[in-house]
């Protein structure tokens, strides 16, 4: 158990070190350029350590962060998507390393597990300020999540049913993503101007850079739910969808000026894609299953983890930007996941419910 104990926490910690250490020496390196009121190098390391639990996605609760102004008190929790892809291969490598140290994967994935949230609860109390503050109720709970998720084997055989699906879906986000850069082409010029008014710098410019790449999973399942005809907001009493553009200001951010600026209807025939997925699925597990209760459990066993991973994909794609004023921004966790349930249940009503209901009145119109 000692041996168990001592290799997963030094994995742990590595996974820690090689997420966080890159942060410090970026949050240095802008303190040193932009300069500091008071000279005190604990304000760049607890900038870091927010840049690393931002990262896993947890959200922030912010005071008077412009002091004797008229801006209200906040939060933070909409947070780039693409940033987690780093701390989730962090802990991979840390509890792979771990599992062949130890040759017990059980072991290795649990107190890697229990370290790595350990050292990220610790780290969101002690980095708290009068002003910003992590969530320490929702801390435990993501870092588990990421972390859990990050010791799964995807490549086994329980995984396979999946496939079809999420390559399927995959593709979709592609589609999504090239109309959104044909957007950004069209509008190149409102992108040029909203850049040039933010004037960050060089350093500045690579690092505000850097975070639009991270958020482009944020704005991908934002352009998806509006060809679903749900749209999304971009703050109070905001709503952009085909049907209608409702919006009052906008923050100083360069891919916004790809937003549309009016409605477009016909982008509702995005809702048959959907239904042509499931229903390519469904024909995949008609193949591989016979009867009527081998392919009812076994489509259940494959949408039901795939809307349980949009609701979560959903639900940290959206959320609050800084300022109430920016609240709701993003999408609502629940209209990507309905889209895909409907569809399911319609495909199975008219595959698989009708017919069997049909055979069995036939059935016992032939009894009698």
């Amino acid at each position: 158990m000692g041996r168990i104990l001592l290799v997963t926490i030094q994995q742990a910690l590595r996974s820690v070190a090689l997420t966080l250490f890159p942060l410090s020496f970026i949050a240095l390196f802008a303190w040193s350029t932009a300069g500091s009121a008071t000279g005190n190098t604990s304000d760049p390391i607890r900038a870091a350590i927010w840049l690393w639990l931002g990262s896993h996605l947890i959200p922030f609760e912010i005071f008077d962060l412009a002091q004797n102004s008229d801006i209200p008190s906040g939060a933070l929790s909409y947070l780039p998507l693409g940033a987690a892809i780093f701390p989730w291969l962090a802990v991979r490598s840390g509890y792979r390393r771990a599992s062949e140290f130890l040759d017990n994967p059980r072991g290795a994935r649990s107190f890697v597990i229990i370290w790595y949230t350990a050292i990220a609860v610790g780290a969101a109390y002690f980095s708290q300020s009068s002003n910003i503050k992590p969530n320490l109720l929702l801390t435990p709970i993501f870092i588990l999540f990421i972390s859990a998720s990050a010791t799964i084997e995807f490549q086994s055989r329980a995984f396979d049913r999946f496939k079809l699906l999420v390559n399927l879906f995959l593709a979709l986000l592609g589609l999504v993503a090239i109309t959104i850069s044909i957007t950004l082409a069209l509008h190149f010029e409102i992108v040029k101007s909203l850049a040039i008014v933010i004037q960050p710098g060089i350093m500045g410019g690579i690092l505000f850079t850097v975070l639009q790449v991270l958020y482009l999973p944020n704005i991908i399942l934002a352009g998806l739910s509006y060809l679903f005809g749900f749209g999304f907001s971009v703050g109070t009493n905001t709503q952009i969808s085909p049907f209608e553009i409702d919006v009052n200001s906008l923050p100083a951010i360069p891919v916004l000026g790809a937003l549309p600026t009016t409605a477009h209807p016909l982008f509702l025939l995005a809702l048959a894609i959907p239904i042509a997925m499931i229903a390519l699925n469904q024909r995949l597990i008609f193949k591989n299953n016979e009867g009527f209760k081998s392919r009812h459990l076994e489509s259940l066993k494959i949408i039901l983890p795939l809307l349980l991973t949009l609701g979560a994909l959903s639900y940290f794609a959206g959320g609050t930007l800084l300022t109430q004023a920016m609240a709701p921004f993003g999408i609502t966790w629940w209209h990507i996941p309905a889209i895909f349930a409907v569809s399911q249940a319609v495909i199975l009503i008219l595959a698989l419910y009708i017919p069997k209901l049909v055979g069995s009145i036939r059935a016992h119109i032939g009894r009698i």
